[in-house]
């Protein structure tokens, strides 16, 4: 036999880390049910969306729930970096403001010494 039939195929399998149970209310699953239901452009564009991001394909309740977490999840992430990059820039353009202002003042200052 050649070496070429002995070789094992490799199989990736994904580790279940955490199994956790969760009751949804009637708003919550009428928010997610478009995102599970296969056909619909929700459906279409969280499975687009995943496969992106190179995760598992979406081909059930499980992975659409899974995906629909990480896509909040990433959102939130998002927004708060932009909260906290408009907090530094806030505060560099307070700097910068505040260093225009002293230099604006020195040449003022400078000007009227000139004059006297």
């Amino acid at each position: 036999m050649s070496a070429k039939l002995l070789r094992r195929p490799t199989i990736k399998i994904d580790a279940m880390r955490k199994r956790v149970s969760l009751i949804l209310g009637d708003a919550d699953e009428r928010a997610i049910r478009p995102f599970i239901e296969a056909g619909t452009d929700e459906h279409e564009m969280l499975r687009r969306w995943a496969a992106e991001r190179g995760d598992q394909p979406v081909r059930s309740e499980a992975s659409a729930l899974r995906a629909l977490l990480r896509a909040g999840a990433e959102r939130l992430r998002d927004d708060a970096l932009d909260t906290a990059y408009a907090g530094l820039a806030a505060i560099y353009s307070h700097d910068a403001q505040h260093t225009e202002r002293r230099v604006a003042r020195k040449r003022y200052t400078a000007r009227t010494d000139a004059n006297l």
